[in-house]
């Protein structure tokens, strides 16, 4: 038998092709992820922005600082459960 008997059907698709058009179909082909990805990123981040912009925008009255934020939602949690009120 000689290399060629031995060979499958699919083997000559890849001797057939070059090298170098090989791996210029792999550098296209992550260039184009990359680009997706960049795209995503860009996107994820675009909407990020725009909800934290909405959420500023209805935001009533001046800026609560942490421990203000607190106490409001202990005192409306509070306010709709009776046995978390105190005696």
């Amino acid at each position: 038998m000689t290399s060629e008997e031995e060979a499958g059907p699919f083997d000559t698709l890849t001797t057939a092709v070059p090298e170098h058009t090989r791996d210029d179909d792999s550098r296209s082909r992550q260039e184009e992820e990359e680009k997706l990805i960049l795209t995503a990123w860009q996107s994820m981040s675009s909407a990020l922005w725009q909800h934290s912009l909405y959420k500023d925008s209805r935001a009533p009255g001046p800026a609560q600082s942490f421990l203000a934020e607190q106490r409001q939602s202990t005192r409306a949690r509070r306010a709709l459960s009776p046995r978390l009120q105190p005696r």
